[in-house]
């Protein structure tokens, strides 16, 4: 069981970070200049084309990252284009 434990713990570890760093690009998003924005929504869509054609071609990163992957990836570009 204390194995289970910890990998629970660590979820919610992973969770937290990730509250964090959405909070974080949230921010500096938000506090971009229009010409900023415009270009971090060019380069994160380019960004987004090569770490989608890594995961897919990676032996190791299974459909659940592939599905998170791609969740938390339409929320920035959600949130950036909102912005915008």
């Amino acid at each position: 069981m204390k194995d289970l434990k910890d990998v629970a713990d660590r979820i919610c570890e992973l969770k937290g970070e990730n509250m964090a760093l959405l909070a974080v690009v949230d921010a500096l998003l938000r506090s971009m200049s229009k010409d900023q924005l415009n270009r971090f929504i060019t380069e994160h869509t380019q960004a987004l084309e090569v770490a989608r054609v890594t995961l897919l071609n990676s032996e190791r990163a299974g459909d659940g990252v592939l599905s998170s992957f791609e969740r938390y990836s339409e929320g920035f570009s959600n949130l950036a284009q909102s912005i915008r």
